[in-house]
């Protein structure tokens, strides 16, 4: 439980950090995030234009007994992107069968 609720802690914190930055910076384009509950997964999303979007996505995974984070990026459409960046990550935490990689 404990585990649940550093995470949402975690997920609460990039939140409220965009949300501070986008009120700050007022950029013309502004970031946002998202996560899983649950999970090990962290996105920060940025759409440049409309129908496009860029995602920097952080997945917590073991490797080798380690726990390590993996870092992957992705850009293009948003529906064709959203679905890579999901499958890469559902292959990194072994929801899916194949080998990690990305674009």
């Amino acid at each position: 439980m404990a585990e649940m609720e550093a995470q949402k802690d975690g997920m609460d914190v990039l939140e409220a950090w965009l949300d501070r930055y986008n009120g700050l910076a007022r950029p013309a384009i502004p970031l946002d995030s998202g996560g899983e509950a649950g999970g090990a997964q962290l996105r920060l999303k940025y759409a440049p234009a409309d129908g496009m979007v860029s995602i920097l996505h952080l997945v917590a995974v073991t490797r080798g007994g380690r726990p390590v984070i993996l870092v992957n990026t992705f850009e293009g459409l948003t529906a064709e992107t959203s679905v890579q960046a999901g499958i890469w990550a559902s292959t990194q935490l072994g929801r899916r069968p194949g080998v990690g990689g990305g674009p």
